[in-house]
């Protein structure tokens, strides 16, 4: 049993156990995540973590000299209470929202790809500045890419 043991040791690699305890680790972390009974929403914080996002997104934006003049004859404190109702609504909470359909919201803007791009880092950084874990981020963008066309381009 010994030698056997020994043949085993002496053709082994000295680095396949950290990888295998970091492939079971990332395993066990991916599977508790997709097990978590819980919305995106609540993942977000509900109404009070959504609401620092978008406190977040609506500062990331008024510094962005490239993307601000998209919200010029918008007023904010509406924009902002509509977002927050949206991204309620697309996550999971139990909200209303009373805006508009983002195709009609976007009507004549003529928003760019590479606006759009621009607005989708800024919502990022904003996750990122409330510490939102990038499984939850990742979610919440899969919700609202399919909106993609109804944003840009008209």
């Amino acid at each position: 049993m010994m030698n056997l043991i020994r043949r085993i040791n002496q053709h082994s690699k000295p680095h396949r156990f950290p990888s295998i305890a970091l492939l079971v680790g990332l395993v066990l972390i991916f599977t508790a995540c997709a097990s978590s009974n819980t919305t995106v929403y609540e993942q977000l914080g509900k109404t009070e973590g959504i609401t620092l996002i978008a406190d977040d997104f609506l500062t990331n934006i008024a510094n962005d000299k490239l993307i601000r003049h998209h919200f010029e004859q918008t007023d904010i404190a509406i924009f902002r209470q509509r977002f927050i109702e949206h991204l309620c609504v697309v996550t999971g909470g139990d909200c209303n929202y009373q805006g508009e359909t983002m195709f009609n919201s976007h009507q004549g803007l003529n928003i760019t790809q590479a606006d759009f791009d621009a607005i989708v880092g800024h919502l990022i950084a904003a996750m990122k500045q409330q510490n939102i874990p990038i499984s939850t981020r990742n979610a919440l963008l899969a919700k609202l890419a399919p909106m993609y066309s109804d944003i840009t381009y008209h």
